[in-house]
């Protein structure tokens, strides 16, 4: 009776499984091949903490997007190295770049959220672009492409790709951006990053910004989005000449650190959005649970059934993935995904265990 029951659930998690690959599957075929260009007015926000080094090699390199009528807002943030110096330089020679120098105060102190809300009142356009020092544009079309998703709907979110990681972080990233786009385009988690997201200042400031969620440490652009994000005023850039890339090698410990973050971040999402990101936890963490419990255990007799289930399983999900690989030009991927998903589950599940009991959100 036991694993008659086990069976019933485990026919029941492929069905939610293929169900989501399906959608994802929808979604990803209809993205335009090559979306518009747009030189529509807009502020280029950049965030930069201690990175002179960076701004003297990243910098030229946002200076040379395409784009005919955007201006670069540098947030120095408190840094104690040379970066002011370095980049009061940049400005002299470049007219676009409006440099917004920040002190710590007693009430935002070292607040990464006080500092881009002085960015985004700095701005001279309506349209802002974020971004960060540490990422790089995939091409010099790279604000062309978000400032005309963002012509469409006021929120832009876009996404990071590690072009130049090795086969773990691309894959790891390929698997979130499937979950991430699809997620969003059904309307029910918006996952943003700092480092490639696109906003109106209107849409900003009528939500007050980050007013809501300001005593926690990160996670800006996620609980902003999940705030104030609705199928009505957001569209999702995935096109992969308008993505970013991070220029620095990441490492295991700063990858798991990120994650941690993230699930510590959830806790303060939208109802939906925690209850949507539970059940693909839950039916992905099962799936792998009871296929291998199941398949093994001869009691039930039903080898073949329960192997036939588990390969349309990952039919339908290399179905969706394989769309997705074809659309970034990383095939080698595909073959990958079930070790690395495995894996993903895992930490995420040691994750969840770790912060548990949490009462505190911790920042280093």
């Amino acid at each position: 009776m036991f694993l008659t029951v086990l069976f019933y659930v485990l026919i029941a998690v492929i069905f939610v499984e293929i169900l989501f690959f399906s959608i994802a599957a929808i979604n990803f075929k209809n993205i335009t091949r090559k979306p518009k260009k747009s030189n529509a007015a807009v502020s280029l926000i950049i965030y930069t903490k201690n990175q002179a080094d960076l701004i003297k090699k990243q910098l030229p390199i946002f200076l040379k997007q395409e784009h005919e009528n955007f201006e670069i807002v540098l947030i120095n943030h408190a840094s104690t190295d040379d970066s002011l110096n370095v980049i009061e330089k940049f400005q002299k020679q470049h007219s676009i770049i409006k440099l917004v120098n920040v002190k710590n105060n007693e009430a935002f102190w070292s607040s990464k959220k006080y500092a881009l809300t002085l960015g985004v009142k700095a701005a001279t356009h309506e349209q802002l672009v974020l971004s960060s020092i540490a990422f790089e544009p995939q091409s010099t079309a790279w604000l062309q492409y978000m400032t005309a998703a963002s012509t469409k709907k006021p929120m832009v979110i876009g996404f990071t790709a590690h072009i130049n990681s090795n086969y773990f972080y691309r894959c790891l990233n390929l698997l979130a951006i499937v979950k991430n786009y699809t997620l969003g385009k059904m309307g029910l988690y918006y996952r943003g990053t700092s480092a490639n997201v696109s906003y109106s200042k209107k849409l900003f400031f009528s939500s007050n910004g980050f007013v809501q969620h300001m005593k926690v440490p990160f996670g800006e652009t996620i609980l902003f989005a999940n705030e104030v994000s609705k199928k009505s005023n957001t569209t999702i850039c995935l096109y992969k000449d308008s993505f970013v890339t991070p220029v620095q090698k990441p490492s295991f410990r700063k990858w798991f650190t990120e994650q941690t973050k993230n699930n510590l971040i959830l806790r303060h999402c939208n109802t939906t959005a925690q209850i949507a990101n539970g059940i693909l936890f839950g039916c992905h963490f099962l799936f792998y649970l009871l296929a291998t419990f199941l398949l093994f255990f001869n009691a039930l007799d039903l080898e073949i059934l329960i192997a036939s289930l588990i390969v349309a399983r990952f039919i339908a999900q290399f179905f969706c993935y394989g769309l997705v690989v074809k659309k970034i030009q990383d095939l080698k991927l595909l073959f990958a995904i079930p070790f690395f998903e495995v894996f993903l589950l895992v930490i995420q599940f040691f994750i969840f265990i770790l912060i548990l009991n949490s009462k505190r959100l911790h920042w280093n």
